[in-house]
């Protein structure tokens, strides 16, 4: 082994550690930390060490989701779905400016998740695992019982091809990225907690989000027992450590 790959060893383990929602231009995530300060590692070193190939794919396309037992992005099946088979419409398909709509979510969520190892892309990778968020129509042509957003919660982030959708009707852009943060989030077991400004409130729970910016992750945060939906035993969260295992380790 030459000293450049011990070395390159040697930092994956140091970062990896070796061992729905229903709630403006997009900033870099905002990560709260004890002192209350922003935070963030850097991104570069991140990507190319401790990426494991799972991404997260953005579909503005249209698509047709199956109900199912358990999500499958690469069989567009969807376990949150209330009606056999349903079908997304291209995203905001007769606006003048779809495409810059379509750019503004993308770099905003690509800038938002830019702290973790996360690729984020427009077209459908070849192969799993790849969290899909289906962009476009309403609730009751995919068959959501949530009129802005939906994916199901996964509290010990077993599938890991998840299956999110978000409405058209949600705006502005930073709203929109937001809740695509935010059903990342449920997807790999974080609930629904009460502070305004993190990526998790409102999924579910009475919580009502502050989207004058980029919604943060938190190191150490409560999760709200008067959430709807809940990992049984489970008080806290680490928000920032669960995006960074689920794409790192």
């Amino acid at each position: 082994m030459t000293s450049i790959e011990m070395r390159t060893l040697a930092l994956c383990c140091l970062l990896a550690g070796c061992g729905v929602r229903l709630e403006d231009p997009a900033a870099g995530l905002g990560v709260s930390t004890p002192d209350g300060g922003g935070g963030g590692g850097d991104s570069a070193v991140d990507a190319r060490v401790c990426s494991n190939g799972r991404v997260v794919y953005l579909s503005f396309e249209g698509e047709t989701l199956t109900d199912a037992a358990v999500s499958d992005a690469t069989q567009n099946r969807a376990s949150w779905m209330t009606i056999a088979q349903g079908t997304a419409p291209p995203y905001r398909a007769g606006a003048n400016n779809r495409n810059q709509q379509i750019k503004a979510i993308t770099e905003g969520v690509r800038a938002q998740l830019s702290s973790f190892p996360v690729t984020v892309v427009t077209q459908r990778p070849a192969a799993g695992p790849y969290v899909m968020i289906v962009f476009g129509g309403t609730a009751s042509q995919v068959g959501s019982k949530y009129g802005g957003s939906v994916n199901e919660l996964d509290c010990g982030d077993a599938q890991k091809s998840d299956v999110a959708w978000i409405s058209d009707g949600v705006s502005p852009t930073q709203r929109v990225v937001n809740f695509a943060v935010g059903a990342i989030g449920f997807g790999l077991g974080l609930t629904a907690t009460t502070d305004p400004l993190d990526c998790m409130c409102g999924w579910d729970n009475a919580c009502i989000s502050d989207n004058s910016g980029a919604c943060r992750l938190s190191p150490t945060i409560a999760r709200d027992p008067a959430a709807n939906q809940l990992c049984p035993g489970v008080t806290t969260q680490d928000e920032f450590d669960t995006f960074d295992a689920a794409f790192c380790r």
